[in-house]
């Protein structure tokens, strides 16, 4: 069983990106966390977000419900959402349920900081 513990950290990244970095699990027992956490990022419009997921270990139906909602509070506010560092299992989930279509993904951790840095 993952550990349910979800630890989120806001760094800046390229071209004044803003990276939230999720280390944990993203599910029904963090998603308020989550959410929390995301709608206290100051969205403006033409600054992407990004969540660097790369420290992600667990995703349940629940997380991959606020990912979607974060996706579209992100249109909403006129800026764009990006997933980097996705894990073979969360990406193979998001094929699955055609949440891949919706949500974009990338390589790397785009330009946010190490996290032992």
């Amino acid at each position: 069983m993952p550990d349910r513990a979800l630890v989120l950290t806001v760094d800046h990244g390229h071209h004044g990106a803003v990276v939230l970095r999720l280390t944990g699990a993203l599910d029904h027992l963090t998603a308020d966390r989550f959410r929390r956490a995301f709608e206290e990022i100051p969205k403006r419009a033409g600054v992407p977000l990004v969540l660097d997921m790369s420290r992600l270990v667990f995703c349940d139906s629940v997380g991959i419900t606020e990912l979607v909602v974060a996706h579209r509070v992100s249109l909403t506010a006129g800026t764009s959402l990006l997933l980097v560092g996705v894990g073979r299992e969360l990406g193979h989930i998001l094929e699955l349920t055609g949440v891949d279509r919706v949500l974009s993904t990338g390589e790397g951790t785009y330009g946010a900081p190490a996290a032992d840095a």
